[in-house]
């Protein structure tokens, strides 16, 4: 997330410099009717050369020797055009078309559609072309640098002086062993400037894939593969021409996307070997909110017989709208990084965007090696930054660059000290950043946001404050806690705790803390739980059942791989009821009783992929399902406990994200109690309907994964299980701010209650047949607001229609 940030402060803080390195930019033509001609070859006399982009636009550097450009493109007449190189000049460059068609090479196939039979033939041999599939194991070695800066580029020595507006460095080692996940080891990293290195520039995504792949993921939006299992279905295909890479001939194959509007494609050339079909190079384009040009080259292995790419170029420039890049629940537009509904301008004042600028990420492979021994551990992540990267010498960039470091590169680093000083910029990323994880920080303490003021039936308006320490307070120290008063219950409630971290790698705290609160009745948390802030808390406003707890807690959270998370927790609890609830055992009437308690709880994420820095652990790709657990274990006679039950709980996410842009979202959950237990720790399935009779009475804020049409204290279950599928259809793209979403919804839960009779003064039913509603929601039609409507139906269905039927408003903000 950070790495947006900086990427963002320093687009707009920034002044856009210019290069010391001379470009010739123009655009080619067909002469007669005006249209641009997409990927035409620009070739000048000391061979460097370039394709044009979808606008038939192209920017190439020249030395000094230059003095000619080439121009060809199949079936037109080539055209060769001076140049002085010693003047700015931008060339329209118009080519003649042929009068008779062009005559196809001996390398190209016959058939009625050649480059649909080239293609299917190619995806036929994606396992022997393809070096994830051909090789048990390879590795090799990277160097990536990343600039942002101004898109044109002039030679102005008093500029140039200043450095770029953001570079980074980064030498890595990549390893790769078949059945197992391809890890990056990174043995350096340079950001200029920051007293600090910014790892999370490692987040950003930006280095080109696999094009063998169904999807082609840069910046988090997944691209339909063009050599993928639906390539027809998105893509249409035609032969431009052959040409020769290292000696060997290939297909130049053009493709554009056949469903713009519904799948985020590409548009762009695959150049594929004529013996192996295999890919030796591809320039591939996106125009939307961003454009995104991706130019990869391959080189071959005639040993192994493979292509493999060497050198990737990503550039990402201001587009013009359309289709959004999405970024981390954001967008990139206009050279600047926007969070949709967010508190960014808030936060950069009034930034003067440059529109001009782009960011611009290479990458050369090197060293590789096939079918060597690896030596990998499982449970290393996807991506691990080495304690000393940041601090290499000289001498290993100079050894390891793979990109010339020129005169502005190395003054990037006055130049961003500099911004961050004058901008005022680390205050402003600090405030930024922990907003986004739910508080604002004040010199060494961050207050929590969600302890200023909330709502519900038995406090009604729940002021205070609270929050926790920082690293300016200490590294491996914490202290946490809040005060805040009810103003109808007048009763305040606090917790103080602190926590030591006892391993950095590993995420290793032991926390000590005590509470005294209030707490649903028949709410069941996870103490590892994926904890996402929000800012508004609808469900609560109104729960009107509570009990009291006085809680001394101690345990320690430990993260057992990286994609694995622990905690154990001890604890003793003084609970009190708030309402005439009396729990019978053995004969004897408990309204007040005292819990001593042990937790297990766990968060597994098998398929997500995470970065793992001397600083933090990040996950950087999200992967279905996520698995979260707990164990809970209250002891009779230990601490002065007065009741033995186990709980257990297990919850389990899964999400399907297609290349349509439609979503289907699975939660699944099951809770199981055993023993003695009270109704206050045993489970409801989260209902979120008022015990009013009208419809517009009960309209409040629907929740994710409640269900809409139980009413609240209605069902209490000792056992239980839930199936939540939401699915959302594709955005209505009405318009650039209006694209609102429709979700179709089903909830189900069946549950029991072996000893309902020990609970007395209190009525409620369980849920021994299974309990259904249906609906559908319209979100974000206006500043995140939306509509829901959901029908009770089933075993549970009451007499009329309005005591099965909700509406409600939605609200979603995402910054």
């Amino acid at each position: 997330m950070r790495a947006i940030l900086f990427l963002a402060f320093f687009i707009i803080s920034s002044a856009a410099l210019e290069a010391q390195t001379k470009e010739v930019s123009g655009k080619v033509l067909n002469e007669r009717t005006g249209v641009a001609l997409p990927f035409a070859n620009v070739q000048t006399n000391s061979e460097n050369e370039t394709l044009t982009n979808i606008e038939g636009s192209f920017d190439l550097k020249i030395e000094e020797n230059t003095d000619y450009l080439l121009i060809s493109y199949p079936g037109f007449f080539t055209k060769k055009i001076n140049i002085s190189p010693s003047e700015d000049h931008f060339y329209e460059i118009g080519l003649l078309p042929v009068n008779q068609p062009k005559q196809q090479s001996d390398y190209l196939i016959s058939g009625e559609n050649p480059a649909r039979n080239l293609i299917e033939r190619a995806i036929e041999r994606k396992s022997q072309n393809d070096p994830e599939k051909v090789f048990s194991t390879f590795r090799y070695k990277s160097y990536n640098k990343i600039l942002i800066d101004k898109q044109s580029e002039e030679e102005d020595l008093s500029s140039s002086e200043m450095g770029r507006s953001f570079l980074s460095e980064k030498v890595s080692e990549h390893v790769f062993e078949k059945f197992s996940v391809k890890k990056e080891i990174v043995t350096g990293i340079s950001t200029p400037g920051f007293e600090e290195p910014v790892f999370e520039v490692l987040s950003l995504n930006v280095e080109a894939v696999s094009l063998y792949d169904d999807d082609y993921p840069i910046y988090q939006t997944k691209y339909a593969g063009p050599l993928g299992k639906k390539a027809f279905k998105n893509y249409t295909y035609a032969i431009l021409d052959t040409v020769e890479t290292q000696g060997r001939a290939g297909y130049m194959i053009y493709f554009q996307p056949k469903r713009p509007r519904v799948v985020a494609g590409w548009q762009g050339v695959l150049f594929l070997d004529t013996i192996t079909l295999a890919v030796q190079r591809a320039k591939t384009q996106h125009f939307g909110t961003i454009k995104v040009e991706v130019d990869q080259n391959f080189e071959y292995y005639e040993k192994e017989d493979i292509w493999f790419p060497v050198a990737q170029r990503v550039i990402l420039k201001p587009g013009t709208g359309g289709e959004d890049i999405t970024t981390f629940g954001g967008s990139i537009s206009l050279g600047t990084v926007q969070r949709k509904n967010s508190i960014l301008n808030w936060v950069m004042g009034t930034g003067k965007v440059e529109k001009d600028l782009q960011m611009v990420s290479t990458t050369t492979n090197f060293d590789i090696e096939f079918n060597k021994p690896v030596e990998t551990n499982k449970y290393t992540p996807a991506v691990k930054i080495l304690d000393d990267a940041d601090e290499k010498s000289e001498e290993f960039w100079m050894t390891n660059r793979k990109e010339p470091f020129t005169t502005q590169d190395e003054q990037t680093g006055f130049r961003v000290k500099s911004v961050i000083e004058n901008k005022n910029i680390n205050r402003k990323i600090e405030v930024l950043y922990a907003i986004l994880n739910g508080y604002y920080p004040v010199g060494f303490w961050d207050f929590d946001l969600s302890n200023f003021v909330k709502y519900n039936n038995y406090e009604g308006f729940r002021l205070g404050a609270g929050g926790r320490t920082n690293n300016k307070f200490a590294e491996n120290f914490r202290l946490e806690g809040y005060l805040v008063y009810g103003f109808k219950d007048r009763a305040y409630k606090y917790a103080i705790g602190g926590g030591a971290r006892l391993n950095r790698r590993s995420g290793t705290w032991w926390n000590v803390n005590y509470s005294q609160d209030i707490r649903e009745v028949g709410s069941h948390e996870y103490i590892r739980g994926v904890k996402e802030f929000s800012i508004l808390e609808p469900r609560t406003a109104n729960v009107d059942y509570y009990y009291s707890y006085k809680t001394l807690t101690t345990g320690i959270e430990h993260r057992l791989t990286p994609r694995l998370e622990t905690e154990i927790q001890l604890s003793r609890s003084e609970i009190s009821q708030t309402r005439d609830y009396v729990y019978l055992q053995n004969g004897e009437s408990y309204r007040n009783y005292n819990l001593a308690a042990a937790k297990i709880g766990f968060l597994w994420r098998p398929f997500s992929r995470f970065i793992s820095t001397p600083d933090f652990h990040q996950i950087f790709f999200k992967g279905y399902p996520v698995i979260t657990g707990q164990v809970s274990k209250s002891f009779s006679g230990i601490a002065g406990g007065d009741f033995d039950f186990t709980k257990l709980g297990l919850k389990v996410e899964y999400q399907l994200n297609r290349q349509n842009l439609s979503v289907t979202q699975f939660t699944l959950e099951g809770n199981y109690g055993l023993g003695e237990l009270p109704l206050t720790h045993a489970f409801h399935a989260f209902p979120n309907n008022a015990h009013k009779e009208e419809i517009l009475q009960r309209f409040s804020v629907a929740g994710k994964i409640s269900f809409e049409t139980m009413y609240f204290n209605e069902f209490f279950s000792d056992k239980q299980a839930a199936i939540h599928i939401r699915h959302q259809l594709r955005p209505l793209n009405i318009s650039p701010s209006l694209r609102p979403e429709i979700n179709l919804i089903s909830r189900h839960v069946v549950g029991d209650f072996s000893k309902m009779q020990a609970h007395q003064n209190i009525q409620f039913q369980t849920l021994e047949h299974i309990y259904s509603e249906a609906g559908f929601e319209l979100n974000k039609i206006f500043l995140g607001f939306g509509l829901s409507a959901a029908y009770r139906y089933g075993a549970y269905h009451l007499p009329t229609f309005k005591e099965n039927f909700s509406f409600k408003f939605t609200f979603e903000l995402k910054i």
